[in-house]
């Protein structure tokens, strides 16, 4: 239950403040309305970065056309020791309120984005994919 409590914890300040995170220069143009792969060619630029303790967003990609994918690694983390379903039960209502809050968001919704927060342990093993449909963010 503890290390639930802290990978809440972490995930929570990564969602808050890892977009925050990118250099001006990425920001000015991840403001413009390009397509889905030229914005995560941009987001990789500055990746892998560590968002926290224990989380680091390792890539951004854009595997076709209306989704974007983001990828951490929880640093700290074995798959053995995360309660997936509490996982995504805090999660996904924590990055669709911060989606909804933010303005740059806008330009997912016109695009019809589906986004995909995909989540892996410190040994590199999958643990989950958060899933935002258009409507939902």
């Amino acid at each position: 239950m503890l290390s639930t409590a802290l990978l809440v914890a972490g995930v929570s300040i990564a969602v808050n403040l890892g977009p925050k995170l990118f250099k001006a220069e990425a920001k000015d143009v991840l403001a413009q309305n390009i397509s889905l792969s030229e914005r995560a060619k941009v987001m990789n630029r500055d990746c892998p970065f560590v968002i926290d303790a224990n989380t680091r967003l390792d890539s951004v990609t854009s595997p076709k056309k209306n989704i974007l994918q983001n990828n951490y690694t929880l640093l700290n983390d074995d798959l053995e020791d995360i309660d997936i379903k509490a996982f995504e039960d805090i999660f996904k209502p924590e990055i669709t309120h911060y989606l909804k809050a933010t303005p740059q968001t806008e330009n997912f919704r016109r695009s019809n984005a589906t986004l995909v927060y995909t989540y892996f342990d410190k040994e590199k093993r999958f643990v989950t994919d958060i899933v935002l449909l258009p409507g939902e963010y």
